[in-house]
C-alpha cells in the first residue's frame, strides 16, 4: 500500500461499541461494501462466536443473491434493471441474521436464535437508522445533500440602532452609546462553565438541535468512539474524551469550530 492513499483507505474498520451497548442477544453488528465485501465497521461479541473474516463475504452472497431472487419476482427481466434492495432474514436454529441495504452498503445484524423475530427487526431498523447517516455517500448522493442544504436568509431589513444618552453623577459630562436603545446593567457577565459542565452542555445542545433526537446519544457514542454508558455520566469524562466528543458534535450538526466554541 503506498503512502500517497488517503488515511482513511488504511485505517481498521470502525469500532460500533457505543451502538451496540446493552443490546441483550445480540452476537454481531457488521457493515460491509456490497461490491468488495470490505468491512467498513464491526461489532463482536467477545463470547458469541462469530469471526467477521468468516462470514462477512457469505452474507455478500447471500444478499446478491436475494437481490437476483427479487429481480425475478418483480418481473425485471432485462439484465440493466436496477437492482432492488429486499430485506433479508436469515433463521437458523442457533442465529438469526437479518441483512439491510444502505446505499452501497450491507448492514448485517446477527442475533442469538433466542431473540424474538419481531424485536431481531425493531433492533435491527434502529441501528440501521443509527448508521445510515454514517456511511459514506456516492457522488450523486454527496451533490444532492449540497443542493438540499437550507441556507437561511438574513433579514430583510435591520433597524438602525438608536443612540442613547448615558450619563452618572459619578461618571462626568454625559456621553453616547450607539449600541442598544436601553442603559446598560451594571451586573457582572456569568462565570465561564467548567470543563466537567461542557460535555453535559454540548450533549444538552445537540438533542435539542440534531434531528432524531432519540438517536442523539447512539450517534455520539459512535462518531467519538465512546459507551453510553460513558455519555451518561458526560461530567467524569477527561479531557481528551471532551475533544472527542466537541469533534462529534461539530461534525453531526455540520457547524465549524468557531461557532461550536459559542455553544453556551
Amino acid at each position: 500500500m503506498s503512502g500517497t492513499e488517503p488515511a482513511a483507505a488504511m485505517a481498521g474498520p470502525i469500532a460500533l461499541d457505543g451502538l451496540a451497548y446493552g443490546i441483550d442477544l445480540l452476537d454481531a453488528v457488521l457493515v460491509f461494501h456490497l461490491g468488495d465485501a470490505h468491512v467498513h465497521a464491526l461489532w463482536v461479541r467477545p463470547d458469541g462466536g462469530v469471526r467477521a473474516e468468516d462470514v462477512v463475504t457469505t452474507l455478500r452472497d447471500a444478499y446478491r443473491v436475494g437481490q437476483f431472487a427479487s429481480k425475478r419476482l418483480m418481473g425485471a427481466s432485462s439484465p440493466r434493471a436496477e437492482a432492488p434492495a429486499p430485506l433479508i432474514t436469515l433463521e437458523l436454529p442457533q442465529r438469526t441474521v437479518l441483512l439491510r441495504r444502505i446505499r452501497a452498503y450491507v448492514v448485517a445484524c446477527v442475533f442469538d436464535a433466542a431473540m424474538p423475530l419481531g424485536m431481531v427487526r425493531v433492533i435491527a431498523a434502529r441501528l440501521a437508522a443509527a448508521l445510515e447517516p454514517e456511511l459514506p455517500l456516492g457522488q450523486e448522493s454527496t451533490d444532492a445533500a449540497t443542493k438540499a442544504r437550507v441556507v437561511l436568509p438574513l433579514p430583510a431589513a435591520v433597524p438602525p440602532l438608536r443612540p442613547v444618552a448615558v450619563h452618572s453623577a459619578d461618571e462626568g459630562p454625559p456621553h453616547t452609546l450607539t449600541f442598544g436603545s436601553s442603559l446598560p446593567r451594571r451586573s457582572r457577565p456569568p462565570p465561564p462553565p467548567t470543563e466537567g459542565e461542557r460535555p453535559s452542555r454540548l450533549l444538552a445542545y445537540l438533542e435539542a438541535h440534531a434531528p432524531e433526537p432519540h438517536m442523539v446519544r447512539h450517534r455520539l457514542a459512535l462518531r467519538a468512539g465512546l459507551t453510553l454508558a460513558a455519555l451518561d455520566r458526560p461530567e467524569a469524562l477527561g479531557p481528551e474524551a471532551i475533544v472527542l466528543v466537541e469533534t462529534a458534535v461539530q461534525d453531526i450538526l455540520g457547524i465549524d469550530r468557531a461557532e461550536l466554541r459559542r455553544i453556551p
